[in-house]
């Protein structure tokens, strides 16, 4: 038998052409095909032109050259044409399906190689032709301008044969543009061994590594090369004529005030009667810190106070301050970088009741103390109500910065910054201010602040604006110093005057009397330490819909409510209502607040602003 594509003998039991590789049809198979009604089918070869008599195709093919190979494909071709009887055969599926594939397998190949043409062309026209330089070959480094991309520098070494190292770290010129050689000078000369490490600029900050250890003189160059005013102060430090202190810190971009500021250690200017706190106590870990002051004389007191991931379980701050020396003071204060593990126990103190019961109460605010900023540059400033913070129960902070009075602008009083923070409402209940307590017969899950964050286990905490009072028009509603009377507040002092048939029933029958007051959506604020149960807290339904980055869970952060998110944001209180209580805006003892948004993303987060030392007690040096 003859294959039916290329026309060549066969043997009968061959399922494949050995010739051209077709599938092998039997003679019943064939015979049923050619039964069968259907159009004629060609293959591509053939459809790319009309079919031609058999000498006019001769002709075409006929090479002047003698070929073997060529003459026997002739000698195929014409057996394929002498040995088609009719076109079924020649158009026979399983051929029609080799073709296929193997075009397919063609085309697919040539798209690879083509790809490959064009990336090396691409890599050889846009990369430096890098060669390694021999190792006894004499290199000079070129004299960089930070007007030039740091990679030009790295392109421009390569080219010499140097192998480079490029890091990022902050520098006088713009992000992205050579900022310096960290481990050569321009016009040095180097072996072909040596490798460059070029610094591509951040822009202006504290950079990593080259300042603390220095003396002013070693590390001026690179400070004077941020482009700001440098200014030097003078501080207690185990390492005198070093710099021992900056700011920003190492690592960080400047701040607001665009400057930078180094420290430099000094002797003890009390050897004889003072006492110094060493900046080195930044950073040490709180036991060795606590053993260090206890042998220099010092009555020791540690506290948590929450800083990023990093600084946990270290030296963060203190008072007396880090680097301040001090005549005749022994008690001292070191601040150790907690997370939301010990949040309880940084807001709330024991406090007896009854005859013999304790309960544990929320007592200070101060962990809110400080300044956190996004990192778009907004930014929040929250201060104790009194200036010592280490003195008696402190549960209320003030709100300073550009949010200061976003929720006051319509009211009377926005002028007097009365208008503080806290964590419940107003209550005359003894247990008002208790997350806990000791006494078997109180049901804990009935305290006022049951629905607060801190009553739970999240790590977190919430304060609001002026312990969710309701207005009464445009005034914040004191319900123990008067009335609202249509949406005018009245003191016990007016209603008596104008109202004097009525002050034997307290006022409350008094017309119109709790009428016109309002809740307000007003400032609202969520602190979120290191380690905190974030997560559990959004799957709760805490927050409403959810964020498309997830904050730096290595920083605590506060998070900002903003009446934008809501359709609605006062609610009217009916003069039925005798509770005057019930905000939906905050949690009270009967509900938990109303969703909080926007929900947490990286870019509403305002973090915390890390400042271990306190510049204004230190004596200024002079500038360079």
């Amino acid at each position: 038998m003859f294959c039916i594509n290329c026309g060549n003998k066969i043997d009968e039991s061959t399922k494949f052409c050995g010739f051209c590789g077709a599938v092998v049809e039997n003679e019943a198979q064939s015979d049923y095909q050619q039964s069968q009604p259907q159009q004629p089918q060609y293959d591509s070869q053939y459809q790319q032109q009309p079919q031609q008599p058999y000498y006019n195709q001769q002709q075409t093919q006929y090479q002047p050259q003698y070929n073997p190979q060529t003459q026997y494909q002739q000698q195929s071709q014409y057996n394929s044409q002498y040995f088609q009887p009719n076109p079924a055969k020649a158009t026979s599926p399983s051929k029609t399906n080799f073709l296929k594939n193997r075009k397919l397998i063609i085309i697919s190949a040539c798209v690879i190689a083509a790809v490959a043409i064009i990336a090396a062309a691409v890599f050889f026209f846009t990369s430096p032709h890098f060669r390694k330089a021999a190792p006894s070959e004499r290199i000079v480094v070129p004299k960089a301008k930070t007007s030039q991309s740091a990679q030009d520098v790295v392109r421009e070494l390569q080219e010499k044969g140097v192998e480079t190292h490029l890091v990022k770290d902050f520098g006088g010129s713009k992000p992205g543009n050579f900022a310096r050689y960290q481990n050569v000078k321009p016009g040095q000369v180097i072996h072909g061994n040596h490798v460059v490490t070029v610094v591509e600029s951040k822009g202006p900050g504290m950079p990593e590594k080259g300042v603390i250890g220095k003396t002013v003189e070693e590390a001026a160059p690179l400070l004077k090369s941020m482009g700001v005013p440098v200014k030097v102060y003078k501080v207690a430090s185990l390492h005198p004529g070093k710099i021992a202190a900056t700011n920003p810190m190492p690592g960080e971009p400047l701040d607001e005030n665009k400057e930078i500021f180094i420290g430099v250690g000094e002797e003890d200017k009390y050897p004889d009667s003072g006492r110094s706190v060493p900046v080195e106590l930044f950073d040490k870990d709180k036991d060795e810190a606590y053993k260090m002051m206890s042998d220099e004389g010092f009555k020791v007191r540690l506290v948590p106070k929450y800083s990023s991931r990093k600084h946990l379980g270290k030296i963060v701050g203190s008072n007396l301050g880090l680097g301040q020396s001090h005549r005749g003071d022994t008690d001292i204060t070191l601040y150790y970088g907690a997370d939301a593990s010990e949040t309880k126990k940084m807001f709330t103190s024991k406090r007896g009741y009854g005859e013999s019961n304790q309960a544990t109460v929320v007592s200070t605010l101060v962990p809110f103390v400080g300044k956190w900023c996004t990192k778009s540059g907004d930014c929040l400033e929250f201060e104790p109500t009194n200036y010592d913070t280490e003195i008696g129960e402190n549960t209320r902070v003030l709100l300073r910065g550009a949010h200061a009075m976003d929720d006051l602008v319509d009211d009377e009083n926005n002028k007097d910054y009365a208008h503080s923070f806290a964590m419940w409402q107003y209550t005359q209940q003894l247990l008002g201010d208790a997350i806990d307590t000791d006494d078997s017969d109180e049901d804990k899950n009935s305290l006022p602040l049951r629905n607060t964050l801190i009553f739970g286990d999240s790590g977190m905490t919430e304060i609001f604006r002026d312990g969710g009072d309701p207005y009464c028009g445009n005034k914040v509603y004191n319900v123990h110093s008067g009335l609202c009377v249509n949406g005018q507040f009245q003191d016990y002092q007016d209603l008596d005057s104008n109202y004097p048939d009525y002050s034997s029933n307290n006022f409350i029958d008094v017309p119109g009397v709790n009428k016109g007051i309002t809740y307000k959506m007003r400032a609202y604020f969520v602190l979120v330490p290191v380690n905190a149960k974030l997560d559990e807290l959004e799957a709760s339904g805490f927050f409403k819909g959810a964020g498309s980055t997830k904050p730096d869970m290595n920083r605590p952060f506060i998070l900002r409510r903003d009446p934008k998110y809501y359709s609605k944001s006062e609610r009217t209180v009916a003069s039925k209502d005798g509770d005057m209580r019930d905000n939906p805006f905050v949690p009270t003892s009967k509900h938990k607040a109303i969703p909080f948004a926007p929900a947490p993303d990286d870019s509403n987060a305002y973090y915390l602003v890390e400042k271990p030392f306190d510049w204004s007690w230190f004596f200024k040096d002079r500038e360079l």
